[in-house]
């Protein structure tokens, strides 16, 4: 879990952007555990965190993944690259709806336009890459189970927590909420661990 610590520099550096922050705010960190350390960010791993937060502190947190993993990157659904989400904050985009064919389960839906890139060159990093803005099928939903060293075939680009249990978890936040629609922010783990 993200301590008060750990919470309140994640807080600080979403103030210090500008980027707006409600009694209910979803925010993925990228690139740190949930013990709020900094990690590597190699590819093909969940190695970033989805967390609940309220105005103050981290609710609830667990692993995942805002990037494709390597399956998608090397084997894109776009002939333009696989997608990978900008940082930053996406408002409204989601909705509560039902994720995928083989495993139905209820997830966060996109409904709203996001920023993100299209990693043509597989190279699994944002620079460089063409930014685009759309509607992309960029669900927030679980990871099958999946070992936290191999995304496999979980993400070709959307919000992905690992485990079953924990995405439970968080949709049940998200229906207490009281929220139609949902905001998300990404942010950078090395960047927000500066301050």
């Amino acid at each position: 879990m993200l301590d008060l610590t750990a919470s309140a520099k994640i807080l600080k550096y979403c103030q210090s952007k500008g980027y707006p922050l409600g009694n209910f705010n979803i925010i993925y960190i990228e690139g740190i555990d949930i013990n709020g350390r900094l990690n590597a960010d190699a590819p093909n791993q969940f190695n970033d965190v989805r967390a609940v937060f309220e105005k103050t502190k981290c609710l609830d947190c667990w692993q995942a993944t805002c990037e494709p993993g390597a399956w998608y990157t090397h084997t894109p659904m776009n002939s333009s690259g696989a997608f990978r989400i900008a940082f930053g904050y996406h408002k409204e985009a989601w909705e509560i709806g039902i994720h995928g064919n083989s495993e139905p389960h209820e997830s966060l839906i996109q409904v709203g336009e996001v920023n993100g890139f299209r990693d043509y060159n597989q190279d699994f990093i944002r620079p460089g890459d063409r930014e685009v803005r759309g509607y992309y099928g960029i669900n927030q939903h679980w990871g099958y189970d999946m070992p936290p060293n191999d995304i496999g075939q979980a993400s070709a680009g959307c919000l992905v927590g690992r485990s079953r249990r924990g995405h439970r978890e968080f949709m049940q936040f998200c229906k207490n909420s009281g929220r139609l629609y949902f905001d998300t922010i990404v942010v950078p783990g090395n960047e927000v661990f500066k301050f």
